[in-house]
Order: structure tokens, then sequence, then C-alpha cells
């Protein structure tokens, strides 16, 4: 038996005063139940801040992992342009034959002379023409085989600057080579039709 139930058997308390403190009680319950409920809001809430502080502390790590991964990457691909440019270039050798070329310093066009068996390996697309050097600086042109070429255009496109993927056909009469004896033959035979006005 309680000490309330004592309390109304003896007659010091009434029924009346026992209804008030069990109303008192059970607001001081629930007062003290919501606390309790607003302290487990409160700790959820910071146990939330810390996992979303953690995850976003996670994810900046990865990024910065993922930058420098790939910054190695580019500093070996670079690397490994320069090894290929560097062991597989061909000497140049001036010639009589005319080519042109794009310009590793924009869109303009390079014109160099070649011996006539250089030419025709970059028209056939045994040959291809790539800049050597600093991207700063004045760039060397070089001549690369093909296999370097294919290399090149995996690891870096910009690098080259003239390359036939597709060589003509054999028989296509524009890559057979000039004869320059018939080329002045018939421009004897033409007349000259500025020459009157002269």
């Amino acid at each position: 038996m309680s000490l309330r139930d004592q309390l109304l058997k003896a007659g010091l308390v009434n029924k009346k005063k026992v209804r008030q403190t069990n109303r008192q009680l059970k607001k001081s319950r629930k007062k003290q139940q919501s606390e309790r409920q607003s302290k487990q809001e409160i700790k959820r809430a910071a146990d939330a801040a810390a996992k979303a502080q953690k995850a976003e502390i996670k994810a900046k790590a990865e990024a910065e992992k993922a930058r420098r991964r790939q910054i190695r990457e580019m500093e070996e691909r670079k690397r490994a342009v320069q090894v290929w440019l560097r062991t597989h270039r061909i000497p140049l050798r001036e010639g009589n034959q005319l080519f042109f070329h794009r310009s590793a310093r924009g869109p303009r066009l390079v014109r160099c002379l070649f011996p006539e068996s250089v030419v025709q390996g970059l028209r056939s697309g045994r040959l291809a023409v790539a800049w050597d050097g600093p991207s700063s600086g004045d760039p060397e042109y070089v001549l690369v085989p093909d296999t370097t070429a294919r290399r090149l255009l995996e690891l870096a496109p910009g690098r080259l600057l003239f390359f036939n993927e597709e060589p003509p056909p054999e028989n296509d009469l524009a890559e057979q080579p000039y004869d320059m004896g018939a080329i002045q033959e018939a421009r004897g035979r033409v007349p000259d039709r500025w020459e009157g006005l002269r």
C-alpha cells in the first residue's frame, strides 16, 4: 500500500487533495519525458551533424586524392610523350620537295622542304610530323614513325601536327612522284597569256 493510500485511510488527506497531487505528478512526469525526448533529439541532431561533417571531410579527402592522382597521371603521360618523341624521332634532312603542316603555335601552316622519300612517307601514313620541346618556348619539329604517331594520338594528340591515318590507294596518280622535266616541257608548250599585257 502506498503512502497516499495510507494517508487517505488515516484521514489526514481527502480525495480532492489526492487527485490534485496525482495531476501534479502526472504533469511533472510528462515534463521529464519531454525533456528526455528533447535531449534525445539534440543528441540525434548532434550525431547527424557529426556524421555529415565526417562524410564531408571524407569526400574532400577523396576529391583531393583524385586530383593528385590526375596530376600524377598527367605528369606520367607528359614524361611518356617526351620519351617517345626523343627515342623514336627520325632525323630531318633538307630536300627539294615542298611540304606544309600545321604550326604548333596556332592555326598557321609551316613550310618545309623535305626529301621526296620523306614526303611520300608522310602522304602514305608511314611517317608523321610532331613537335617536341617546352610548351612555352619555340617548338622543335620532328618526324616520327606511324607506330609512335598512333601512340601519341592516345597520349597527347596535340603534339601531332600531321599524320595521315588513312593513306591514299597505291594507284592514286596524285601520289606519284613529279617528273620535273615533264613539267618544264609542258610549261614550254603552253603560251604565256600575260605576255602581251606586260
